[in-house]
């Protein structure tokens, strides 16, 4: 069903269609942005660019280039150093990981070391029940 909705870029109100948020215009624009960074990474020296470097040599927004990478219309297994950036050491990340093996290993870590302390809370805990006759 076609909803009304603002365009996630210039914010005029259009109708989604399908699942992009913007508006006809900006989807053209959208685009021809997007086709100018896969000229740019299909030619064989730019396959392993970094996001800087696509950056430098098309002067794309770097958010559009993640949203492209989100969608999928780039694919990180063709171009190996286009991705994400961890959410929380900024690390570029590989296909469907949401945060990098570094950060993984410490939030692992950390979770055991709560899960340790709440053990030992628990172990140190003394229940008394009252008799109520």
């Amino acid at each position: 069903m076609n909803n009304p909705i603002n365009c996630a870029r210039c914010f005029s109100l259009t109708v989604q269609n399908g699942k992009s948020k913007l508006c006809p215009k900006c989807q053209k624009v959208d685009n021809a942005w997007l086709e100018i960074v896969l000229d740019y990474l299909r030619k064989r020296e730019n396959r392993t660019a970094t996001i800087v470097q696509v950056l430098n040599a098309t002067l794309v927004n770097e958010e559009w280039i993640y949203e492209w990478v989100k969608q999928g219309k780039i694919l990180q297994r063709h171009f190996p150093n286009i991705g994400l950036p961890c959410p929380k050491c900024g690390e570029n990340l590989t296909d469907g990981v949401s945060v990098c093996s570094n950060c993984k290993g410490k939030l692992v870590k950390d979770f055991e070391t709560v899960k340790l302390e709440d053990s030992h809370s628990v172990k140190n805990t003394v229940t008394y029940l009252k008799n109520h006759d």
